[in-house]
């Protein structure tokens, strides 16, 4: 996405790992419907429709947004979404994964912050990793045991 795609949805910026980054929450309205007319002319473009799924997510859960971060791309900059999820007071990058508990039959979605793909235009990016692997994360909401991958969020947990 450019700039100009970015600024009429959002101009709320804030700084996440040392990178400014356009945000939108699910309570800027405005600017989530103007998002999602853009995803239905743009619905067979790969990054809208990844876009679409995210919007459909941040508007059923709590805590969750979009943040728009900055990749070179060629000879230009380039906007790229990113779900960001607030987590002790901070927001922090996120992928969504389905994961599993390792001891019962617990299966259900997690945001994990340690993929390593949502630092890696930073420069501290290592930096970065290391500080998130060292988080509290979530255990199973059913039984209390590990579970298959890192989460600081994850369906039916409280946070920590």
């Amino acid at each position: 996405m450019t700039i100009e795609e970015i600024l009429e949805i959002t101009n709320r910026v804030e700084n996440i790992d040392g990178d400014d980054v356009y945000i939108l929450e699910k309570e800027m309205c405005e600017g989530l419907e103007k998002l999602k007319k853009q995803i239905k002319l743009e619905k067979k473009d790969y990054l809208f429709a990844m876009l679409n799924n995210d919007v459909e997510f941040i508007s059923n859960h709590s805590d969750f947004a979009i943040a728009f971060r900055p990749v070179k791309w060629i000879n230009s900059r380039k906007w790229i979404p990113c779900l960001i999820y607030k987590y002790q007071g901070a927001w922090r990058r996120v992928i969504l994964q389905y994961a599993n508990c390792l001891r019962c039959d617990w299966r259900g979605n997690i945001a994990n912050p340690t993929d390593p793909d949502l630092y890696i235009t930073l420069e501290n990016r290592f930096d970065i990793l290391k500080k998130m692997n060292q988080l509290s994360f979530c255990k199973c909401p059913k039984c209390g045991s590990e579970i298959s991958s890192k989460a600081i969020w994850s369906e039916d947990c409280e946070q920590m």
